[in-house]
């Protein structure tokens, strides 16, 4: 439930600053994002009191924050009585009776593996090459400070935006995303590009493997790109 919960409020701060910008794109883009995940908290059945209280907690912060909406409040009250029908709804008052006597177990969360070794974010983090993680909805769920200076971000300010924002809609559509798409279903995607930054021409060569799980589930592609400077030019110059 925190998980859920979490996620939607990344998407949501995500949301917020898109309307501020007045990017049409990303807010069409999150709106169909946010919508799943806000579905899945209020359907989710807790199976302890603990994440009962977060779902009432987190539909009143969310009352807090759209009271101005008259159509949104509308709907979080309905939520409430959903929730209180679905936990109180016995006799005797108790919330779901025998079901909660004993906590949930604790989940493991494994956040990703490359080949036979476990994705490890202190090592990524020291390596001299730009690398990062994108989820199969196109978004950095992960980069190495080398990549994010690149994009002048900082690595926290890069996860959950998408990609599109730092690529272009062209880029994206034309090349990035085929590629991606490619790697999502489990290929390893190899390709080179040259760019132009600070009046110098570099070639980057870009790799897209597959991230998978634990359970062997892909869940985004890890990418590493290779600046090198193009060399005919420094001999043309």
């Amino acid at each position: 439930m925190k998980a859920l919960i979490d996620l939607f409020w990344f998407k949501y701060s995500q949301l917020q600053y898109a309307v501020k910008s007045g990017d049409d794109l990303l807010i069409s883009i999150l709106d169909r994002d946010i919508e799943p995940v806000l579905s899945a908290i209020y359907h989710d059945e807790a199976s302890c009191v603990a994440d009962a209280r977060l779902q009432f907690q987190f539909v009143l912060d969310l009352l807090r924050k759209e009271a101005d909406d008259v159509s949104s409040v509308l709907r979080q009250q309905g939520v409430l009585q959903s929730l209180s029908d679905r936990y109180f709804a016995g006799e005797n008052g108790n919330i779901l009776g025998e079901k909660w006597q004993q906590p949930a177990a604790p989940m493991t969360v494994h956040r990703g593996r490359v080949d036979e070794g476990f994705l490890n974010e202190a090592i990524l983090d020291c390596m001299p090459d730009r690398i990062a993680v994108i989820t199969p909805d196109y978004r950095y769920l992960y980069t190495n400070p080398v990549n994010a200076a690149r994009l002048d971000e900082r690595p926290m300010d890069l996860v959950g935006r998408h990609i599109v924002e730092f690529v272009g809609i062209q880029r994206f559509e034309q090349r990035v995303k085929p590629n991606l798409d490619k790697c999502f279903a489990g290929e390893t995607v190899e390709y080179t590009f040259s760019k132009d930054v600070d009046n110098r021409i570099l070639v980057v060569r870009c790799r897209m493997t597959p991230c998978m799980s634990s359970t062997g589930k892909i869940i985004g592609a890890i990418l590493i790109l290779q600046e090198i400077a193009d060399r005919r030019r420094s001999i043309a110059a």
